[in-house]
């Protein structure tokens, strides 16, 4: 089947990011974590909000120099493509930063991804039809999630699999690693807090 997925903090994350990000651009004191936490809870304690924002379009532009995929992902997609999935990736996220230099946050992905897993053999374009989808807003994401028929979709944002206008015949499941995001257990998605669980579920089926 075509398995979706989503980008930011599904495929991607951002902790190594942060923490070496943070001590390029700032002078933290000792006591303050190189987390998104607590470096977003620091600069506003400061009064330095635009900071943050600012920081945020670095993460996701030049900033993605730093960030890995998950643990474990490029393995399980391996093993999904065994199985003879199709994989595409449908992402939403602003092509200009919200403040800061006006980095090309679409173009910094793409790169990431020709890097990271396309030079791999994972998400590559075959004939006309493109693997790798990065979309303005959320609307335009759920849209091309139903275009492309995709069996499932994987996301960390309940917001988005829970979405009224969420293809009916798509499956969801939610990546969250930490166990934290609130979902309706009876009608919510799949919830998989590592990526290994994914092959292993589907080859069951």
């Amino acid at each position: 089947m075509r398995i979706g997925f989503d980008f930011d903090n599904t495929i991607v994350c951002y902790d190594q990011a942060i923490t070496l990000l943070a001590e390029d651009l700032f002078e933290l004191p000792e006591g303050v974590p190189r987390t998104k936490l607590g470096l977003r809870d620091y600069l506003r304690s400061e009064g330095r909000e635009p900071e943050w924002t600012a920081f945020q379009g670095e993460l996701y532009g030049p900033g993605m120099r730093y960030a890995q995929p998950f643990e474990g992902a490029l393995t399980a997609m391996h093993q999904l493509v065994a199985q003879g999935h199709d994989l595409v990736i449908i992402s939403h996220r602003s092509r200009r930063p919200y403040s800061g230099p006006p980095h090309d946050l679409h173009a910094a992905a793409r790169s990431w991804v020709a890097d990271r897993l396309q030079a791999l053999g994972l998400f590559s374009t075959v004939g006309d039809e493109d693997c790798v989808y990065f979309l303005e807003t959320r609307d335009q994401k759920l849209e091309m999630i139903n275009r492309l028929e995709c069996g499932i979709f994987v996301d960390d944002l309940p917001e988005v699999l829970d979405a009224a206008s969420f293809p009916s015949g798509t499956s969801r499941i939610l990546f969250d690693p930490a166990y934290v995001k609130r979902v309706c257990e009876e009608s919510g998605p799949i919830r998989i807090t590592s990526w290994i669980q994914l092959p292993e579920m589907l080859s069951s089926q």
